[in-house]
């Protein structure tokens, strides 16, 4: 054990990262693929199968949903059990690395070093607390890479090969990849004809008795075959038609699938959301006969057929448009997008990332992979392989992932699945490096030479700052290096923004304490950026008295969202007590939008309600609710109401009065029907006041609540537990709600203190 030292010590190094980064990363809401994730488990863990996906854009590989609805069945939706999993994985990848970096005939330091370099990266130590299958998906592949590098040991093949189907079932990429590992092993396998072709067969074998029984289910399930997921044949529409139009529209390729997919949809509209389609230019009549039936009767598999056919439609069209696209995916999957949803930045302009994270993204992350990525290079020609089954295993991933994800398109988190690897190869480098091995010099060693600079110089960019370009204008070539986009400039950004987003802070603060000293203090601030200048100064001339003096503040010329200045006149405009025009400007459709119940709970102080009475979703109700999604229409209900989330909030301003009173809500909890409606338990700050059990129907419920002072607030807080509706729901989240989950607790249509 003594001399595996380099790898507890690479374990220690991650454990203190992943311990440093827990409950730390500066999230908004759900990113990429997770809210979609987190609804198809939450359906399995209810005993639903796979139906959330029925009625899903695509659908997907089932082992990460049921690993998710594992952990949501015996420890409900708490993430932070699925997190602590995820972590322990990701150090079980640490020690993988090391295993195979011994396999390739490292030394134990290098080996060490490959494994440090693992667990400190920041991609491999923060996946681990997001609803991404990235790190189940790694964990499976490095095991099963570990098992597969020694042939002769036919158990090994087997268990690697049912490794892999469980990492296909987790990542349907990887089922082109099967045949090349066949193929490779029976290759590599050292004797008889026979022999090599048992070799090459078992693995292979072995993965498909566990793909093909979720085929066969999946097939069923969604009417027709289908293999693994749908995905693919979105992602090919969507690649083809971002290359036929010269640049990426997901509306096209959404559209067509919501005509085929959106009940509501009348034949009309559903031939207006496909009359720009290629099936639909060409009369094709797959894309007629998939619009003739009705929405219910189109199967998943059918979907496929129809995007997999529009797809084809438009390479065929523009087949040098898609080779071009296909190329410039691969150089971008080469390079730095700063803003990508996974990296958690959105904002860092503002000055909201903290600065220790914006360090970790620019050395842990960006820094980091531009130093390892030529040195991998390198490592590969200094590895020796001619005999190494193994590493043959490597390059073929490698390949294999370059040609693929450019040819639908390419994000940072495909790079994911290959970190690994390249700092096994980097460090190779390094070692010959550090004992000072003499470089091939021959026309291989040029090569790989040659190789290493030109993919630094893709990924680093430093010719960036040679871009012509407009004055201010953001570089088209920046990765790295370069103006702005590029990582360090995005960084310097960060940094310099910090004192502004905490001048932004101390605002808030003072808002929400209602000190006007501090407010106007804080609105004095040189370092307060324009945007919450103008948010502060017309709600504190509000505070004082003065909305009129507020509604000319906000006449000016303002660096605010359309629904911000809306919001904000709203307010002031029913602090004049002109509730017409109050609800004129609040029930505006770029306000409903957005939705900023949070953001108007956070800022605005409205004034005392009439009789005390919140009627939700009447264009009047933001500023006294928190928790609630957009009002809606209930045809079972009858009534215009609000679903809450599984903790929301009502305030009453000034509606204390020194005697006992009153809460009463008329609400329902139309659920579906094989699961049981909540519990709702409402607090009054830090004390409950009782409880409710809404049902399928509209009822009153009250509750009694204390004394306060005379013209102090009654701040009302409601937990309970919520269900995830189908994927529909998802699908219609549009414009900055889009990849949000709702997650539904009750409906209320009006609650007031007597």
């Amino acid at each position: 054990m003594r001399q595996h030292w380099p790898l507890l010590l690479a374990l220690g190094a991650g454990i203190g990262l992943r311990l440093a980064l827990w409950g730390n990363l500066p999230r908004l809401g759900l990113i990429s693929d997770e809210a979609e994730y987190l609804a198809s488990a939450d359906w399995l863990a209810n005993g639903r199968g796979f139906a959330w996906h029925t009625t899903y854009l695509w659908t997907r590989a089932p082992l990460y949903p049921l690993f998710l609805a594992a952990h949501i069945a015996l420890f409900g939706r708490n993430e932070a059990f699925i997190f602590v999993t995820q972590n322990l994985l990701s150090l079980i990848n640490v020690g993988l690395v090391y295993a195979l970096s011994r396999q390739l005939g490292a030394t134990p330091r290098m080996a060490g070093g490959a494994a440090l370099l693992s667990a400190l990266s920041l991609p491999l130590a923060m996946y681990p607390q997001l609803l991404l299958s990235e790190t189940l998906f790694i964990s499976l592949l490095l095991a099963a890479f570990c098992l597969l590098a020694n042939p002769r040991q036919r158990r090994n093949l087997l268990i690697g090969g049912m490794l892999l189907g469980l990492a296909t079932l987790t990542r349907g990429l990887l089922l082109g990849f099967l045949p090349l590992i066949a193929g490779w092993i029976g290759w590599r396998t050292p004797g008889h004809w026979r022999e090599r072709l048992i070799s090459g067969l078992l693995p292979l074998l072995a993965a498909g008795c566990l793909i093909g029984p979720w085929a066969w289910y999946a097939s069923r399930t969604y009417g027709g075959l289908i293999i693994i997921d749908t995905t693919s044949a979105y992602n090919l529409a969507l690649g083809a038609r971002t290359a036929y139009d010269g640049g990426r529209s997901d509306a096209p390729t959404r559209n067509m699938v919501l005509a085929l997919l959106d009940p509501t949809l009348d034949d009309d509209a559903r031939a207006q959301l496909t009359a720009g389609s290629c099936l639909a230019e060409r009369n094709d009549p797959r894309l007629a006969a998939a619009l003739a039936k009705p929405v219910s009767e189109i199967t998943q598999a059918e979907r496929q057929q129809v995007l997999s056919a529009e797809g084809w439609c438009l390479i065929r069209a523009k087949p040098w448009a898609f080779g071009e696209k296909t190329f410039a995916e691969l150089i971008d999957l080469f390079q730095i997008n700063y803003s990508g949803d996974e990296r958690l930045a959105e904002g860092f302009a503002l000055g909201r990332l903290p600065a220790w994270y914006t360090l970790a993204l620019l050395v842990l992350d960006d820094t980091l992979y531009v130093i390892v990525l030529p040195l991998a290079v390198l490592g590969w020609a200094v590895l020796r392989r001619p005999q190494s089954l193994l590493a043959g295993l490597i390059g073929w991933w490698l390949l294999y992932n370059l040609a693929a994800a450019p040819l639908l398109f390419a994000i940072n988190r495909f790079r994911m699945p290959l970190l690994p690897f390249l700092f096994i190869l980097a460090m190779f480098t390094l070692a010959a490096i550090l004992h000072r091995r003499t470089w091939p010099v021959n026309r291989r060693g040029a090569g790989y030479a040659a190789l290493a600079v030109l993919v630094w110089l893709i990924a680093a960019t430093p010719y960036a700052y040679l871009e012509p370009r407009p004055a201010g204008a953001p570089s088209q070539w920046a990765s790295y290096f370069g103006p702005y986009p590029s990582a360090i400039a995005a960084a310097q950004i960060a940094w310099q923004s910090r004192a502004q987003y905490a001048a932004v802070e101390r605002l808030a603060d003072a808002v929400a304490a209602d000190d006007l000293t501090a407010w106007s203090q804080a609105l004095a601030d040189p370092d307060l950026p324009a945007y919450a200048r103008a948010i502060g100064e017309p709600l504190l001339a509000a505070r004082r008295g003065q909305p009129a003096v507020g509604l000319e503040l906000l006449g000016r010329q303002q660096p605010l969202y359309p629904w911000q200045t809306a919001v904000i006149r709203g307010e002031l405009l029913r602090q004049m007590g002109d509730l017409n025009g109050a609800r004129r400007s609040l029930g505006q459709t770029l306000v409903d939008d957005w939705n900023p119940t949070g953001w108007a709970w956070q800022w605005l102080k409205p004034p005392r309600l009439p009789g005390d009475r919140i009627d939700l979703a009447d264009d009047n109700d933001l500023g006294y609710i928190d928790g609630f999604y957009l009002g809606e229409f209930d045809p079972v209900l009858g009534a215009t109401v609000r679903w809450a989330g599984e903790r929301a909030a009502l305030r009453f301003p000034a509606a204390a009065t020194g005697t006992n009173r009153q809460l009463c809500l008329r609400a329902a909890a139309n659920w579906p029907l094989d699961l049981t409606p909540p519990v709702i338990a409402v607090w009054l700050d830090d004390t409950e006041v009782g409880k409710f059990q809404p049902e399928r129907q509209l009822q009153e419920f009250c509750l009694s609540l204390p004394a306060r002072s005379p013209g102090s607030d009654y701040i009302i807080t409601l937990h309970g537990p919520g269900f995830i509706p189908d994927a529909l729901d998802l699908v219609r989240r549009q414009g900055p709600q889009v990849g949000q989950v709702r997650i539904l607790a009750f409906q209320l249509d009006w609650a007031e203190v007597r």
